[in-house]
Parts: C-alpha cells; sequence; structure tokens
C-alpha cells in the first residue's frame, strides 16, 4: 500500500481563510483535536468564482473546506473525520455560501519514516521543534487500516492511501490533488 498527500487544486491562486468571527482556535483544527462546539464556523474570500460549487476541495488557511459529495465519500470509508457546517463570505459582495463542510480529520498517526525522509528544524533555535520536510518517505503499513490521518509528525500534512485515491477517481471529485513520495521541493502528483 503507498501511501500520499492530499493537497489541494484551485483553478484561481486564493486561500478561503478562517475569520476573526470564530471562537474555536483554527490550529485545532490542524492538529485532529475534536470540535466540541454546536456551531457553525466562518470563512471569508475576496470574491465568490462561478466554478466555485463545481470544487469538491478548497484551498483554505484553517480546517479544510469539502463539498457534500467528498464529506459523503469519506464518510463511505469509514474513516474518522468530523464535519462541520462552514460559512463562506465574500468579503467583495457579502454573499454567503453555506454549502461546505470543514473537514477535522481526528486520526492522528505517525507515519513519517524519520531515517529516510528529509527534513530541518522550521526555527533554527527550536531543534526538537516543528519540522519542514524537505523529502518524505512513509513508514510501510502505518496506517493501520485508516483511509486518511493527519501525519503525527508534521500534523498539516493529510495523508491518504491508495483506497482513498481510487474512491476519488471513481466519484471524480474536483479540486484534488495527492503528492506521491518523495522531494516536497519538486513534488511529482498522481494523475487523476
Amino acid at each position: 500500500m503507498s501511501y500520499y498527500q492530499l493537497y489541494s487544486n484551485y483553478r484561481r491562486d486564493v486561500f478561503f481563510g478562517y475569520t476573526k468571527k470564530n471562537t474555536f482556535n483554527q490550529f485545532d483544527l490542524e492538529e485532529g483535536n475534536f470540535y466540541p462546539l454546536d456551531e457553525k464556523l466562518f470563512y471569508s474570500v475576496d470574491k465568490f468564482d462561478t466554478y466555485l460549487n463545481n470544487y469538491d476541495l478548497l484551498p483554505t488557511i484553517g480546517g479544510v473546506l469539502v463539498s457534500l459529495k467528498f464529506k459523503k465519500l469519506i464518510e463511505g470509508l469509514g474513516s474518522d473525520c468530523q464535519f462541520i457546517p462552514a460559512v463562506i463570505t465574500s468579503t467583495k459582495t457579502g454573499e454567503i455560501n453555506e454549502s461546505f463542510f470543514v473537514m477535522n480529520v481526528l486520526s492522528v498517526v505517525p507515519c513519517l519514516d524519520m531515517e529516510n525522509s528529509e527534513y530541518r528544524p522550521l526555527i533554527k533555535s527550536l531543534p526538537e521543534g516543528p519540522i519542514k520536510l524537505l523529502s518524505i518517505k512513509y513508514v510501510p503499513n502505518s496506517l493501520n487500516g485508516h483511509h486518511i490521518v493527519r501525519m503525527k509528525e508534521y500534523t498539516g500534512n493529510i495523508t491518504v492511501d491508495d483506497i482513498f485515491i481510487k474512491a476519488c477517481k471513481e466519484e471524480k471529485i474536483k479540486g484534488v490533488m495527492f503528492v506521491k513520495e518523495g522531494s516536497t521541493q519538486r513534488p511529482e502528483f498522481v494523475e487523476m
């Protein structure tokens, strides 16, 4: 079984940003912490593109935004993810879109092969702190039956397996890319 990094591929170079209107810490959504509130989460973007609702994964800052179609696919795989309704607002027009969900991947699994991957401290003065990945190699069979997880060594990375990719191809999920093992500086992508 091979593993890959989940990556968004949106037509325009833009990010949907987690807003200050939220009371929940956005970094908790990037570390696999359960969202305990019964509230929607708020994002903003400069403008709504006419093709926005054709995408199943959006480029985000704070928690990943997914479509209902992608949510159902992930739930069908039995993955340990929480989905929180999202409200996206256009800062230009004030329009609102409520058709996406914040995907909170709760399974955090050690899957980075520390001996064969290349990395360095993100901050030189904190050698035991966060890392910057230069080249990724995965520990074989480390996902233990999960199809989508957060990499424990670098929780910003969402890792998926071949079964997840096959399901995305069959369902024609739009806006996703999968990065193969290897260089993060010059990544190779799976053909979709």
